[in-house]
């Protein structure tokens, strides 16, 4: 599943460029990209933010420009200054695809006179779970997802 950034007004790079944040994780660079002009740590950023500020989508579309060969490395800081004096929300479009509905766990079945209505029973070991990653979030990484542990009773 593809996101894409659309990018217009800004020639020679007006199009829509796939970038998959699930599929590759951003790399040590384009963190460094991210750090140097939107002013975003990785611990800082939150779903809330890396997909809501103006300066992070801006960067997200250097990236996608790198990743689909449209710009080296060294082309970053001049697109840059092109790409922030351009009007955001027209000229940057973030299009995240939506995500996949979670199936709803089915409706607990009704109870009778002879069912046990104290609710679930109590765990008897320590089990881990495994949040899903969000769906508008930045990409997850095996250092920053934290599993819940839950603790026997």
């Amino acid at each position: 599943m593809a996101d894409w950034i659309t990018i217009k007004d800004v020639p020679p790079y007006d199009g829509r460029y796939p970038l998959d944040l699930l599929e590759q994780d951003l790399t040590t660079r384009e963190w460094g990209w991210i750090k140097r002009y939107a002013g975003y740590l990785p611990v800082t950023l939150d779903a809330d933010t890396f997909f809501a500020d103006p300066e992070v989508i801006a960067v997200l579309a250097l990236v996608a420009l790198r990743r689909n060969n449209k710009i080296d490395i060294r082309d970053i800081p001049a697109v840059w200054e092109r790409v922030q004096d351009a009007p955001f929300g027209t000229t940057i479009v973030w299009e995240g695809e939506p995500a996949a509905e979670d199936d709803a766990d089915p409706p607990p079945p009704s109870s009778d006179a002879s069912s046990n209505t104290n609710g679930p029973s109590s765990r008897t070991e320590s089990e881990t779970l495994v949040l899903p990653p969000s769906p508008s979030g930045p990409p997850p990484s095996d250092t920053s997802a934290s599993p819940v542990t839950v603790s026997a009773r």
